[in-house]
């Protein structure tokens, strides 16, 4: 049915507090910090050392259908879609039924670290009198045995959201591409399908694998993360005056999103509603947001629309809480603008603070979280807050959890080229 309520029945994540989803936020709650020295490869010689890593064996299937689950992103992004079918208690459509169920995920780049592509394309197509690629070779040394497609396909993921197809019994697949905001979006657009009366159930979420040799350097380069390599425990401190960028993180997390009248009609336990949701681009520059916060406020203001609800009802914000300069001080203007006063009242914290930035699964976890709070009433803290920036003045809940009732929460997530996603989460009343 068109204008239907959209609920949500099934979470599942693998990301760095773990693979059970209340158990990860019972650490979260908790102020458990997964920020650590890099693991996967030498970084010593980088600018930033430091990583959010998944740090146990996840299970996870061998292979979906004529997919074979070869890496560790689509390990991740199999078990928690697994995870999230089992609490969902849905099972995977059949015959007819599939072509009311659609896929809508999020695809971070893979664990393939791109640098052996150069010596690959320059082995195959360059001319042996080629410099450059006399140097890539002397640089990165001989070109790997492995297939080339193999390759490109750990960097792509482009079979990530088929295989999840497969396991839900989705007839339609659709991937978001915006950046950090990816996670959320994919959670919007799925809402507004099930709304539209398009589908039935959507499962919808995102997956990146970013601790890499060539995208840690990368990000470093734009100056985004953190240099606290002698602290890494405490190098994620959004809002605190002496942030100096974030941690890279890595993970999956998905939720499954069904029309009201379908969950109640097969017995589901719903856990919250998703009610709103909002987007607008900025596109101030390439990395930066605007500095007044102007795509940030406006998407919010929006998502609160899309709910019918008042500035008033909010009782937490979930922050895009970067740790970076920029973000975190555009973001509190933007808080303001679009809560009025009653961004004074409300408790805005950022998850980050504890698991650094997984990128495209971002928002996806961190929409969990927001459910759980609204499920078990406790605001997790920012932790790291340790000295005030007089450009952050409102409540991030320092470093200590906060018990409260919480009917609804507003959601951020702002990506790269100012691309915006805000979404309201409310505790369900049929």
């Amino acid at each position: 049915m068109t204008g239907s309520k959209v609920v949500i029945t099934g979470m599942g994540v693998v990301v760095p507090h773990g693979d059970d989803i209340e158990q990860v936020y019972q650490r979260i709650i908790r102020g458990e910090n997964e920020c650590r020295r890099i693991t996967r490869f030498d970084a010593s010689t980088y600018p930033c050392q430091i990583g959010s890593e998944v740090r146990y064996e996840v299970e996870a299937p061998d292979k979906i259908g004529p997919y074979t689950i070869h890496n560790e992103a689509l390990k991740y992004v199999a078990g928690a879609t697994d995870r999230a079918i089992k609490a969902a208690a849905i099972g995977p459509a059949e015959g007819a039924a599939q072509d009311r169920r659609a896929i809508v995920l999020s695809t971070g780049v893979g664990p393939a670290n791109i640098d052996f592509l150069g010596p690959i394309a320059l082995r195959v197509h360059g001319s042996d009198e080629d410099p450059y690629k006399a140097n890539l070779e002397d640089f990165y040394g001989a070109a790997p045995a492995e297939p080339e497609a193999q390759g490109l396909d750990e960097f792509h993921l482009d079979t990530a959201a088929p295989a999840c197809a497969i396991q839900f019994g989705a007839a339609h697949v659709y991937n978001t591409a915006s950046a950090c905001a990816s996670g959320s979006h994919a959670i919007a657009d799925a809402a507004a399908m099930i709304h539209r009366g398009e589908a039935d159930a959507v499962l919808a979420g995102g997956v990146c694998t970013p601790v890499t040799r060539v995208l840690v350097p990368g990000f470093s380069m734009l100056q985004a993360l953190s240099t606290r390599n002698d602290d890494p425990e405490h190098a994620s401190r959004p809002f605190d005056k002496d942030r100096d960028g974030f941690v890279m993180g890595e993970g999956a997390a998905v939720m499954v999103l069904e029309s009201e009248e379908h969950a109640r009609a097969r017995g589901a336990t719903i856990l919250a509603e998703l009610a709103g949701w909002g987007y607008s681009c900025d596109s101030y520059r390439l990395t930066d947001p605007h500095p007044e916060g102007i795509g940030m406020a406006l998407c919010m203001t929006r998502a609160l629309e899309s709910a019918g609800m008042a500035p008033e009802e909010i009782d937490h914000v979930n922050a895009h809480g970067t740790s970076t300069a920029y973000n975190d001080a555009a973001e509190t203007l933007a808080i303001k603008k679009a809560l009025g006063e009653h961004a004074y009242q409300v408790p805005v914290s950022s998850n980050k603070s504890m698991f650094g930035h997984l990128i495209h699964a971002a928002g996806a976890l961190e929409g969990c979280l927001s459910v759980m709070t609204i499920l078990q009433g406790v605001v997790p803290p920012t932790i790291n807050y340790q000295t005030p920036d007089p450009s952050c003045d409102l409540d991030y809940v320092p470093n200590v959890a906060r018990e409260m009732p919480v009917n609804a929460v507003l959601k951020n997530s702002f990506g790269f080229g100012g691309m915006n996603v805000s979404v309201v989460y409310r505790r369900y009343e049929a």
